[in-house]
């Protein structure tokens, strides 16, 4: 859910403790006008904390993120030489989703799953140092905390290797218990790169519970054999390359060029589809209507993931889907 000042924390205990206050007696409790409370009221209303007059509460809150974390040791080698450049840095969708909802002033819930080491540990410190709810991340003595070395040689991949044991900690049996909140949640993003049945457990609940979602880090045309773009709940955010590889031929360079092949996805079900074109700005299309979004001059594009996440603190702010992708397209700041 969208970040509360003190005071809309302060008004929003009232109202639960008592829903049929005043604004009047709300305003004399709170020592403060009654324009102000109605001010205060409207920010609750907007942020998706209360749904309407007569203070009816919205119990779906929050993004939920549930994704891989992982210790990434990048190595690069120049030339044939020994020399290089060695970096560490904590990865993997569930770690960089819940950081960029941080950057949007979302306050992400994750779910993942980490060991009980050394490693382990940093990561987990390192998320609740940032505001990220730690409270339903996955710890398995029986793990260590996977890990991944990446090595590049004149920029291009020379091998990768994963250790991800700790994958075996996300199953049915972990996964049941946070299933009330899953229901409970407002948005959800899924790390596409999970173990296939995992995804397909996660998305019947998505269904089953009606919970607007996105899947990232796995391609449009994947997506589309899962049977996925029929998933009215869903919105994506791909690259315009994505669309031509599902259509299987060039559409150009124009974003306009892009709009019949998106109406044709959105058609399928889909809730919304976003299309990244370049450095030139975003296609939205949705049931009602296909535009392009063009980028401020100087203004870079995000990441995919960095605007998935932007989109997702929208809507869980109360948002419409228009309003949340524009503020994606502002670059986040670091907090």
């Amino acid at each position: 859910m969208s970040y509360l000042t003190n005071r809309e924390k302060e008004i929003l205990a009232y109202l639960k403790k008592e829903p049929m206050i005043s604004q009047d007696e709300l305003a004399a409790r709170l020592k403060i006008s009654r324009s102000a409370a109605a001010v205060h009221i409207s920010n609750l209303m907007r942020k998706g904390y209360i749904l309407g007059r007569g203070y009816i509460f919205d119990e779906r809150t929050g993004v939920l993120v549930v994704g891989k974390t992982w210790f990434e040791i990048r190595v690069h080698i120049r030339n044939s030489n020994s020399s290089g450049k060695i970096e560490l840095e904590h990865c993997g969708f569930g770690y960089l989703l819940a950081s960029e909802l941080i950057r949007f002033r979302a306050e992400p819930t994750l779910i993942t799953f980490l060991g009980r080491d050394e490693i382990g540990d940093q990561i987990y410190n390192r998320l609740l140092q940032k505001g990220v709810n730690v409270q339903h991340i996955i710890r398995n003595n029986a793990f260590t905390t996977g890990k991944r070395v990446v090595v590049k040689k004149d920029e291009e991949l020379f091998f990768q290797v994963e250790e991800t044991d700790n994958l075996q900690s996300l199953n049915q049996q972990t996964l049941v218990p946070k299933e009330e909140l899953l229901r409970r949640t407002k948005v959800l993003l899924v790390d596409g790169t999970l173990p296939p049945e995992k995804i397909d457990f996660l998305t019947s609940k998505i269904q089953q519970h009606n919970v607007l979602s996105s899947i990232v880090g796995c391609s449009l045309t994947w997506l589309e054999k899962k049977g996925f773009l029929s998933y009215p709940q869903l919105f994506l955010v791909c690259s315009h390359w994505e669309i031509e590889e599902l259509e299987g031929r060039s559409l150009g360079t124009e974003p306009e060029a892009f709009f019949p092949a998106c109406r044709n996805i959105i058609n399928k079900g889909l809730y919304a589809l976003i299309v990244v074109f370049g450095e030139q700005g975003l296609i939205l299309a949705t049931h009602e209507d296909t535009d392009y979004l063009p980028l401020l001059p100087f203004q870079p594009p995000g990441s995919l993931l960095s605007i998935t996440a932007g989109i997702a603190g929208g809507l869980a702010s109360g948002y419409g889907i228009r309003l949340a992708v524009r503020r994606a397209m502002v670059p986040s700041t670091s907090n």
